[in-house]
């Protein structure tokens, strides 16, 4: 399984950061092409976050 994970830091607060780890849906480098637009989608909905980093593995994703 594809993961994508994002770097993400509070607007107000740029040292308060954290990972997040998102299933993509295709191949790894699908995800290196369309890695970045994948993660402004994730964020659109999320303002108080800011992207720092981001990147593709094949990591084992856990579910809730």
């Amino acid at each position: 399984m594809i993961a994508l994970t994002l770097l993400v830091c509070l607007r107000t607060a740029p040292i308060d950061c954290h990972s997040e780890e998102i299933a993509f849906d295709g191949g790894i480098m699908q995800c290196a092409i369309f890695g970045q637009a994948a993660a402004a989608d994730y964020l659109e909905g999320r303002p108080k976050w800011l992207l720092r980093k981001w990147s593709c593995g094949t990591r084992r994703l856990v579910r809730a």
